[in-house]
């Protein structure tokens, strides 16, 4: 550690060598001068703590040396020597800054004494000026803005750094108050804190609050307020530490933001919609009021997100959710319930129509088309709506029952809203028995399988067989497939149960080939999550393996819709299955939006017509029309096609006059039980099909009315020339008829229940076109019945009650109308335009 120097200023040899000695003892470190300009001169070279000064000087006033010291070297204390000392001297050196003054001869303890003093006190006041200096650089320079306050906490003194944070200028804010820029709801706060200060209640305060800046724009800043004393212990002023902490503040908002909203469309997700919902209940409660809570679902949305991508999904849900906001008050609450999922809650709801009425706006304005990149789409939505207080009391009761109110509305078609009732709740609570039941299902060996045949249109013969599952719970009882598959998809029950289909059908095909009946090909159904198994292609080689049978005879059946969801996935996984050896069928065609490019590049060997298309095929001539495309589409890629859901004898030929390949159906057979199906095999049953003729029949007539008599009349007339006659008393009967038959003319009365003649004979245009319509009617409108004979959808129309001789030659006239396009390849109508 330094000793402190001392510098002796004496004209006197001993005294200056005296004095130097005992300070020396005393452990100071000394130097002597013996007048004042060499004095100064030491200052100038050494650091000093503290000078002795010799008022009489032979070259300098002792004085005028003091007066330069304190001028030029502030920071060392002097104390003044003299023999000869007057008050006056005494009270100047004071003033100049001398710490004391000692008169000759002085006292050695008193001289130590007063530079001991003199020296503690010149350290305390460098010390304070070094502190000062160092405060005065952390005010002025520091990366905290600070604040000098008063007592009325007006500004007194800001630093540099408070002044960038606020935008003001020093001066600026020395005219304001801290409260001037303050946000107003952090005033109050502000106020009662200074006051604590004040009062000693508390030492310091820290807090978070808003300044507001000279630009208006809102400063989040960490404020540290301290109260400076006196020694006495008297208020001084405020000392405040200011942080800006608006970056942190922007990051916490986005961080709280992020974990109340949802990502994709910016609205409310679970976490704010169950406070928003409590904030709403509080409300109709104080207000004594009603609230409704709408569940809305986006229908066959999955489908369309499977098909396009998600990136099409994602944006159609933004969309979605813009158009469901846009249908609502500000002040009501829309938020993304997770999926395709969306919850509305409205407040003071006057009565329940008003619900209904704001849940067809929202139906309407969701339904509107929308137009993504190349896309054109259709959605439509299922809304479920429960009421506070009638359908619960608290918000989990609430959606659990909009919930099932939107199941409902979806069962009832889709595109419509439905209200909550107690049937609902115990459809939920069956639903929920049944995932409980359909979870141990499997271990307990519930399930079996059923085989509907598949029969080859050419020959009649059964082919192959679908299998599907059935459920038969002993506590539940027996439980078809649309009720439990779709649970098993959504719970992932879908996966062990689809594997244990899959080995089952397997081993029953084996068996039934060990057995000596001929091979057939088993057709199994994936499902979506069973598709995306990275390790499916695996799973049903070792079932194979396991097994024993074929791989030739194993036909995995993929719905269409999951080779759009990923198609460069899908072809990795297709390609494994086909390198196996198994046959691949796309289930379910024409259901979504694939393209001729991916048929094209899935290597399938079949497509299967969804009975959708199939059901009114005989009667609709677009459902035809779209058949028989596919059905040349499939020839076209050399693909078989096999159409489901065949139930009459009408749609089962008309699809083999037009060349498809397989049908499935309860035409045939229902889907039975393994030993049921074996006896189909035992009997050898066959589809009993009729000879095609090579030639057109000209001698098949049919006779459509709805009177009995009438059709009695024609029967007789028609009879004695031999004709092949049959009868229908209404379209659909016409229809199924036509559809099992060769017809060459058909005679149909203009009055028929649900569709007139004209219609009927248009649709039949489109259908057979090679059968010749001559129209019956009692009622004319020549109008119309000329513009239907130029459209060529009747040959020839004929008044009641008709002239038994003209209605005979225009009946012979049709035939050969008939014959002569058959025999022309043409259509028969050309001529007659």
């Amino acid at each position: 550690m330094a000793m402190d120097r001392i510098l002796i200023v004496d004209d006197d040899a001993g005294l200056r060598k005296t004095l130097s000695d005992i300070l020396k003892v005393k452990g100071y470190e000394t130097l002597a001068a013996r007048d004042g300009a060499e004095g100064l001169a030491f200052l100038g070279e050494h650091a000093v703590n503290l000078v002795f000064i010799d008022l009489g000087l032979p070259d300098l006033p002792g004085l005028e040396v003091l007066k330069q010291v304190k001028t030029d070297y502030p920071s060392t204390a002097a104390i003044v020597l003299t023999g000869n000392a007057t008050l006056d001297s005494a009270m100047e050196a004071t003033r100049i800054g001398a710490f004391s003054y000692l008169i000759k001869p002085y006292e050695i303890d008193q001289l130590l004494l007063h530079a001991r003093r003199a020296i503690e006190k010149q350290q305390a006041d460098e010390a304070l000026r070094e502190s000062e200096e160092r405060f005065r650089k952390i005010f002025e320079l520091g990366p905290l803005g600070m604040e000098v306050l008063g007592r009325d906490r007006r500004f007194l003194k800001v630093n540099r750094m408070l002044c960038q944070m606020t935008g003001y200028l020093e001066e600026e804010l020395a005219s304001r108050t801290v409260a001037d820029i303050t946000h107003p709801d952090d005033r109050e706060i502000d106020l009662c804190n200074a006051q604590r200060l004040l009062n000693g209640d508390i030492s310091h305060c820290k807090r978070e609050k808003r300044y507001t800046r000279k630009n208006g724009e809102i400063l989040w800043v960490s404020l540290t307020l301290s109260p400076i004393r006196d020694e006495a212990g008297n208020f001084l002023y405020f000392l405040g530490l200011v942080e800006d902490i608006s970056e942190r503040k922007r990051f916490e908002e986005r961080l709280e933001y992020q974990a109340n909203h949802d990502a994709l469309t910016a609205l409310p997700n679970r976490n704010l919609l169950a406070d928003r919902l409590l904030q709403a209940l509080y409300y109709v409660q104080r207000h004594q009021s009603q609230a409704a809570v709408f569940f809305i679902d986006l229908d066959h949305f999955k489908f369309i997100n499977d098909s396009l991508g998600h990136n099409t999904g994602d944006r159609l849900l933004k969309i979605a959710a813009e158009r469901i906001s846009r249908s609502v008050r500000s002040v009501d609450t829309v938020a993304r319930q997770g999926g395709d999922e969306f919850v509305v809650v409205i407040t003071d709801l006057e009565q329940s129509e008003n619900a209904a009425l704001l849940a067809q706006k929202i139906r309407e304005a969701v339904s509107q088309p929308f137009s993504i990149d190349e896309h054109e789409l259709e959605i439509t939505c299922s809304i479920g709506i429960s009421i506070y207080p009638k359908d619960g009391a608290d918000g989990p009761t609430l959606l659990r029952n909009a919930d099932a109110a939107m199941y409902r509305a979806k069962e009832q078609g889709r595109n419509n809203f439905q209200f909550y009732t107690k049937e609902l709740n115990d459809k939920a609570v069956e639903r929920m028995t049944m995932e409980k039941h359909l979870r141990r299902a499997l271990e307990r060996e519930e399930f079996l399988l059923h085989y509907q045949p598949q029969v080859d249109l050419k020959s009649g013969r059964i082919v192959g067989m679908e299998s599907l599952i059935r459920w038969q719970s002993p506590e539940l009882g027996f439980i078809p497939p649309d009720r439990f598959i779709s649970l098993a998809e959504e719970t992932g029950l879908i996966v062990p149960i689809g594997e244990w289909v899959l080995t089952n059908a397997c081993a029953q095909n084996k068996a039934w080939q060990d057995a000596g009946h001929p091979p057939l090909i088993m057709a199994v159904n994936l499902s979506p999550r069973q598709f995306r198994q990275e390790n499916l292609a695996e799973m049903v080689a070792g079932i194979l393996q396991q097994s024993g049978l074929g791989p030739q005879y194993l036909e995995l059946e993929i719905v269409e819709s999951l080779l759009m969801h990923d198609p460069q996935s899908a072809t990795v996984m297709i390609k494994k299955l086909r390198a196996l050896g198994v046959q691949l069928t796309m289930d379910d065609f024409g259901t979504g939006y694939s393209s001729l490019s991916y048929l094209k590049l899935f290597p399938f060997d079949k497509i299967k017509i969804d009975q959708s298309f199939v059901r009114d095929i005989t009667s609709d001539p677009d459902s035809a029309a779209i058949a028989k495309a596919m059905i040349a589409l499939g020839h076209s890629l050399k693909l078989r096609v096999i159409a489901e859901g065949i139930e009459t004898e009408g749609q089962m030929h008309y699809l083999r006059s037009h060349r498809c390949d397989e049908m499935q159906g309860y035409y045939f057979s229902r889907p039975v039980p393994a030993p049921e199906f074996e006896k189909m095999l035992f009997e050898k049953r066959h589809l009993e099909l009729k000879r095609e003729n090579d030639r057109f029949s000209d001698r098949t007539i049919l006779l459509v009315d709805d009177e009995a008599d009438v059709v009695a009349a024609l029967q007789r007339m028609l009879d004695i020339e031999g004709y092949q006659i049959l009868t229908a008393a209404s379209a659909e009967t016409a229809f199924e008829l036509l559809a099992a038959n060769r017809v060459g003319v058909i005679v149909a009365d203009q009055r028929m229940p649900g569709v007139s003649g004209i219609e009927f004979l248009s649709r039949i245009k489109e259908l057979h076109p090679d059968t010749v319509r001559i129209l019956l009617t009692g009622y004319p409108d020549l109008d119309i019945v000329t513009e239907a004979v130029k459209n060529g959808a009747i040959f020839k129309f004929l008044i009641k009650p008709w002239d038994d001789e003209l209605l005979w030659e225009s009946i012979v006239e049709a035939f050969k109308v008939c014959r002569r396009g058959e025999e022309n390849g043409q259509n028969p109508y050309s001529d007659y335009r």
